[in-house]
């Protein structure tokens, strides 16, 4: 069994109090404040054995890394066509590149936005790269019937808020908007333009899935069933130019994404992912602790000074 620092402190110090004790009953200098005392720092004890802590928030006020990422990725039924890396679905490449990002960025602040018919903060605010990797790999796409036409740019007012909400909370930190998704625009007005969001941003980075020949799509992540109009398979094709469009817009770069790998980009420096399971409360033991040991300190030198005029008294 290990022991931990603690429980030798509280060891310590319940051993001290009942030093204290029976030295004063030995030299009869046991009183009712002195008993007081000693009680007091026995219960003192039991506190610290309760290990009081403060709650753990799910945020710390601060990540590690000074760097807010806003990640953009596009769940239209787009991005269930089959022509990433092989047959496989978009969606598997921005599963895998989420994955590679976070182990690249390593300790930073995440939110997710999800764009389909609308845009929607799918993760609020947090360090936690289980949490990030974890929506990216089940996020799939919406379900064809539900399409009502796709709007590329449907998520700018939601990023550049939450980017601009940082900024405000966040001063000192870096700012990241990472967007991934094939361009694809179907809706009839023409996409608006993600430039708000770049006056809170450090760096940007698109990326885009899909082959200009195009891919079929399943309705649903678990369907076996392609979308279809008239009895005709439908064929879904990157469009790199609004990719590139958005990039600009941003102010940063664009890459297409065709197989699982590291990123031509340029990222920030890594470092050490930070997840949320791990956050602790901040111990308030120690506050107990020294409680308990300024009446025993006290208690002591008493018994010290009774020791010695006993010695004295024998002489």
């Amino acid at each position: 069994m290990t022991v931990t620092p603690l429980w030798w402190l509280i060891a310590l110090v319940a051993a001290l109090a009942i030093v204290w004790l029976i030295a004063g009953i030995s030299h009869g200098a046991l009183r009712t404040g002195p008993w007081l005392r000693g009680f007091a720092v026995l219960a003192l004890v039991a506190v610290i054995a309760t290990q009081p802590a403060l709650a753990a928030t799910d945020e710390p006020a601060e990540a590690p890394a000074g760097l807010d990422v806003v990640l953009v990725i596009d769940r239209t039924t787009s991005m269930g066509a089959e022509d990433y890396d092989g047959d496989r679905p978009r969606m598997d490449g921005v599963a895998a590149d989420v994955t590679e990002l976070v182990s690249r960025l390593g300790a930073a602040r995440y939110s997710a936005i999800v764009s389909d018919n609308e845009a929607t903060q799918a993760l609020p605010w947090t360090t936690d790269a289980r949490a990030v990797t974890s929506l990216a790999q089940t996020v799939g796409w919406r379900d064809e019937s539900y399409g009502t036409g796709s709007d590329i740019a449907a998520a700018e007012p939601l990023a550049t808020q939450l980017l601009s909400d940082s900024a405000a909370t966040r001063p000192e930190a870096h700012r990241l908007l990472v967007y991934l998704g094939d361009g694809e625009q179907t809706s009839p007005e023409a996409p608006s333009s993600f430039a708000p969001a770049a006056a809170y941003l450090d760096g940007a980075l698109v990326l885009g899935y899909g082959t200009t020949e195009g891919g079929r799509m399943r309705t649903t992540p678990d369907s076996d069933e392609y979308v279809t109009r008239d009895g005709s398979p439908q064929i879904s094709r990157i469009d790199e130019d609004n990719l590139r469009q958005i990039a600009a817009q941003l102010g940063g770069g664009y890459e297409h994404r065709t197989a699982p790998g590291v990123f031509a980009s340029d990222l920030p420096a890594a470092a050490v992912a930070v997840s949320g399971d791990d956050a602790a409360g901040r111990s308030l033991a120690w506050i107990a602790a020294a409680a308990a040991l300024l009446p025993l300190l006290w208690g002591l030198s008493v018994c010290v000074r009774h020791w010695r005029r006993s010695r004295e008294d024998v002489r």
